[in-house]
């Protein structure tokens, strides 16, 4: 017989392993296992499998180091805590869902339930947004709102207040909302300056800057498809977030304080913002046209498209979009992937494609493949 063949000892030796996600994989599907296996032990009392339950349900209580029924009475005054079993109930029914797996494609989970929570609030950013809102609902339900806990980020509000993270007190989670009229990420506003965030065009930028930036830095999917570079990097590894923060904020600072002063470096400037907010993306891409992350992009798109209207004979900007064998003219550097419900079309734009004065400057898109 091989050595721990027929033995919990693999499942231990997996169970020990720290900061391991297959670790926290094993942890919480066995905890799933052992509470399928006890409610059905509870409906059905007469099942003949149940001197066998028994002893399995031994072996998985030895392993999720779970009291035994002897051993319970001494704490049975002690509350029960049914918040993170309703949030844990959560996560199974979310990460079930096939709509939403259409949407996230395979995704990472997280022993620890913080980061499973941040991860779960940044994965609903990338669904339609009627389909956010009623698993963001479920969520308020699995944590009421409580007091105590540490405060909310609160960034400031295109046009609609909303939570983009929920709160959870518990767990040490404040939380991430826009409010209208709160002020922008300190680096934001800093890069930007004082002048500029007056302006309409600098305040748009500044909250779509502090939203970008606060959601990149939590999101665990988050990758940046910076330029020049064909293999997109995670947003999660520190070298790579602090890239791409010195690179948007290098664009803010380019944009100038007065636009009606100088409205072509005004353009210039807002299509390299542009193109720094649009390329933290996902694979797949949050494509719904009803998606948060698809929204952003969008409004960061409009700011571009209103100035360059403004400038008539001097400046013109499209969207490459569509079939990409139709665009591919003005694209550079593109970025395939594997899609089947997406082959050979233009999932996500990365960049705008801009004719300024006569100087054109090619787009940048993420184009589906079917192999």
């Amino acid at each position: 017989m091989n050595p721990g063949v027929g033995s919990d000892e693999p499942f231990r030796d997996l169970m020990a392993v720290e900061g391991s996600d297959l670790a926290g994989t094993l942890h919480d599907g066995l905890r799933l296992l052992a509470r399928a296996l006890d409610q059905t032990a509870l409906l059905t009392p007469d099942d003949p499998g149940t001197e066998a339950y028994g002893r399995v349900r031994a072996v998985l209580r030895g392993l999720l180091d779970e009291q035994t029924p002897e051993q319970a009475p001494a704490q049975a005054a002690a509350p029960v805590e049914e918040e993170p079993h309703q949030v844990f109930d959560l996560f199974e029914r979310f990460y079930a869902d096939r709509s939403v797996r259409e949407h996230l494609g395979e995704t990472r989970r997280h022993h620890d339930p913080a980061r499973q929570w941040v991860a779960f609030n940044c994965a609903l950013l990338r669904l339609p947004r009627k389909t956010a809102e009623t698993w963001r609902a479920q969520a308020a339900e699995a944590v009421p709102a409580s007091h105590g806990g540490p405060p909310a980020t609160v960034l400031p509000a295109l046009d609609t207040e909303e939570d983009l993270i929920l709160p959870w007190p518990d767990q040490g989670i404040g939380g991430v909302r826009t409010a209208i009229g709160a002020a922008p990420h300190p680096k934001v506003a800093n890069a930007l300056g004082h002048q500029a965030v007056q302006d309409p065009a600098g305040r748009a930028l500044a909250a779509l800057a502090s939203q970008v930036l606060a959601i990149a830095a939590s999101d665990p999917e988050a990758l940046y498809f910076e330029s020049l570079t064909p293999q997109p990097r995670p947003l999660g590894e520190t070298a790579a977030l602090a890239d791409y923060t010195r690179e948007l904020l290098t664009r803010l600072d380019a944009f100038p304080p007065d636009v009606s002063a100088d409205p072509l470096r005004a353009l210039e400037s807002l299509v390299a913002v542009d193109e720094a907010l649009c390329s933290v993306a996902h694979l797949p891409p949050a494509a719904d046209p009803a998606s948060w992350w698809n929204g952003l992009a969008a409004r960061s798109h409009e700011l571009v498209f209103a100035q360059a209207a403004g400038l008539p004979g001097r400046a013109r900007v499209r969207e490459p979009a569509r079939r990409f064998r139709d665009v591919r003219d003005l694209t550079e550097d593109d970025v395939p992937v594997v899609s089947r419900t997406h082959p050979g079309r233009v999932i996500w734009c990365l960049r705008l494609y801009a004719e300024i004065d006569g100087l054109p400057r090619l787009g940048r898109v993420v184009y589906g493949v079917d192999r």
